[in-house]
């Protein structure tokens, strides 16, 4: 068979030994005789794949005890707006920190429950124009960045596939210092491509498709 070299922006390509454990294991999993896909979610070879998973990741990333891996239905578009019903209280405000059309999304969904709960969204954008015709080239730096120490939290996407926009490559732009302040990144295009601290964010979430394969 003859692969095909995949650039996509996502879902990303998988390496042929996870596509044909896949295969196999669609047939029989782990020697049940049984597909993957017939195990009850509530049985113990799925809490099996479940729990590596979970230690897997903390692994990679060095995630300490007193954070939480939550593995999540929805993608990272439902986070949009989970993020702020959760975080935002009447009163308060959220800030958001513009990059791209991600974070534009992200923003949109904030907007519409500040709305119900009685909050407000602070804006930073390091966009040129208005509308249809407005562009993104660059992220900020930490001299441009205002955190306001009474924000709920200040959102990030870390990497903007659209307008090639990341932070933390170049030195000079790296992840925002919020101090008190829970950081808060959509890391979907960038997620398990390189080390970061995690301790830096209060919460950091990915949509599994983009960069590490199928949902």
């Amino acid at each position: 068979m003859s692969r095909t070299i995949n650039f996509n922006a996502g879902p990303a390509s998988l390496p042929l030994p996870a596509l044909t454990r896949a295969r196999d294991e669609f047939l029989d999993f782990a020697g049940s005789g049984m597909s993957v896909m017939e195990h009850s979610h509530r049985g113990k070879e799925y809490e099996g794949v479940h729990d590596e998973t979970i230690a897997l990741v903390r692994e990679l990333l060095g995630v300490p005890s007193n954070y939480e891996v939550l593995l999540m239905q929805g993608g990272a578009t439902a986070l949009f707006a989970e993020i702020a019903m959760n975080l935002l209280e009447k009163g308060k405000s959220a800030q958001y920190l513009i990059t791209g059309s991600w974070g534009e999304k992200a923003l949109g969904e904030a907007k519409i429950v500040s709305a119900l709960f009685g909050a407000t969204v602070a804006v930073q954008s390091t966009g040129v124009g208005e509308g249809k015709t407005k562009s993104y080239t660059r992220v900020p730096s930490p001299a441009e960045v205002t955190v306001d120490p009474g924000a709920a939290y200040l959102h990030i996407t870390s990497n903007e596939t659209i307008h090639g926009a990341q932070f933390n490559v170049d030195p000079s732009r790296p992840f925002p210092d919020t101090g008190a302040v829970p950081l808060i990144a959509d890391m979907s295009s960038d997620f398990l491509w390189r080390p970061f601290d995690v301790t830096k964010f209060g919460l950091v979430y990915a949509g599994a498709q983009k960069n590490l394969g199928p949902s």
